[in-house]
């Protein structure tokens, strides 16, 4: 090896970064990778000596030529391929799926009740014919008939919030497959979990029929058989009075326990009748009681451990003058928690936090964490950033997608901490 070999080796290895670039408009995210390999591969082969001056010009031919499979030519004139297909073009069919991701909420909605039934069937249960068949009461030439309109429908929905190249891309680079997995998250992501208050109220219900059951069979009269008989009429007569005095006995049971449940349910410390809490006011009365999950200045790193933990798919906001610190969690009723970003204060070095709620979340906490309908209306605007003032406490409250992020910052105006936030 001379002693330019190092020095070229260097001068080769600067234009990494813009062949990926390049590599990543002409192939998906995966192959990108092994097509820059594969140009500096075959460029190491070259002897410094023998390579072209313009080194980064002479990596650029390569890069089309490997591309091309026309390895041999890699000295002769580049005639880049023909444009490929829209279907074909991973770079489209990526932002494709991004634009269908961003307004599918709006175009599941402007579909009809009985078109969003049928597509939550379609990707939450068994896509089959016959199991939406049985569930329809039909045969399965309609059912496949009615699944075929209704995907239909949502395709026309999309297109309808869509303009311009968004529109054509999403027409002819949006696979059926992929819209299906897309709307399968958003229901997912929006109506999961089921809350812990109706998994109880499920069991008891059928722990109940099955009790009855039971009762009804061990009730059930004897067979009329004459060897019964010399059990003896007073025998008999001593067993119904029995039976009558339990029987008595344990309805006043019943009507007891009725009497003191009915003054619990509606009793001034019932649960049922305590005041219902917006999740502003929970995030800024509970701020204390966040505890440290993950401490990290890595916001990519901070995104992996709450899609690990919660299954969500959240982004970190950053604010200026405020360092980012890691992940936190709110424990809430039933086992439920809520992932907070948390942030301190370059100047005063307070904390300030992040609450990432969402609609499924809420659900699932019931009157314990609401949004009132005014709320809900102001941030149908997807990334609108609202303000809420309370004493010692600034609040400001967004919406992106189906999370809800409530920023909480102590000692601080309200309007000087949205202008400080950057989604």
């Amino acid at each position: 090896m001379t002693s330019s070999e190092p020095d070229s080796t260097r001068s080769l290895a600067t234009h990494v970064e813009v062949l990926y670039a390049l590599a990543r408009v002409l192939t998906g995210s995966d192959e990108a990778r092994t097509l820059v390999q594969s140009v500096y591969r075959h460029a190491a082969e070259v002897p410094p000596e023998q390579r072209p001056s313009d080194e980064r010009a002479w990596l650029f031919r390569l890069m089309v030529n490997v591309q091309d499979g026309d390895l041999h030519r890699a000295g002769a004139e580049v005639h880049p391929a023909g444009d490929t297909s829209f279907t074909d073009d991973p770079f489209r069919r990526e932002v494709a799926e991004q634009t269908a991701e961003r307004m599918l909420p709006t175009a599941f909605a402007a579909c009809s009740l009985h078109e969003r039934f049928i597509l939550a069937l379609d990707v939450l249960g068994d896509p089959s014919d016959e199991v939406l068949a049985a569930a329809l009461d039909t045969t399965t030439a309609d059912a496949r008939s009615v699944r075929d309109q209704a995907r239909s429908s949502l395709r026309a929905s999309l297109r309808d919030v869509l303009r311009g190249p968004e529109r054509m891309l999403v027409d002819v680079a949006l696979s059926e497959t992929a819209l299906r997995e897309q709307l399968h998250d958003l229901l997912v992501g929006r109506f999961h979990p089921a809350p812990d208050a109706l998994h109880s109220t499920v069991t008891e219900v059928l722990e109940r029929a099955k009790a009855e059951r039971l009762a009804q069979s061990s009730e059930a009269p004897a067979p009329s058989d004459q060897s019964l008989l010399p059990w003896g009429l007073d025998a008999l007569w001593n067993w119904v009075s029995l039976r009558g005095l339990l029987g008595g006995l344990g309805f006043l049971l019943i009507v007891l326990v009725g009497i003191g449940g009915a003054n619990y349910l509606f009793s001034p410390s019932s649960p049922a009748s305590s005041p219902t809490a917006s999740i502003v006011d929970v995030s800024v009365q509970r701020a204390e009681g966040v505890q440290s999950a993950l401490d990290t200045p890595d916001p990519d790193r901070a995104t992996a451990y709450i899609r690990r933990t919660w299954n969500r798919r959240v982004s970190v906001p950053t604010i200026q003058d405020a360092s980012f610190n890691g992940v936190g969690r709110l424990s809430l009723e039933m086992g439920t928690e809520v992932p907070v970003l948390r942030y301190r204060d370059d100047e005063s070095d307070v904390p300030i936090l992040a609450f990432v709620f969402n609609y499924a979340l809420m659900d699932s906490l019931g009157e314990r964490a609401t949004l009132d309908r005014q709320r809900r209306a102001e941030l149908a605007s997807n990334q609108q950033l609202l303000t809420a003032q309370r004493p010692q406490q600034a609040v400001v409250l967004w919406r992106q997608r189906d999370d809800i992020f409530v920023i909480v910052a102590p000692s601080s105006n309200a309007d000087s901490l949205r202008a400080r936030i950057q989604l």
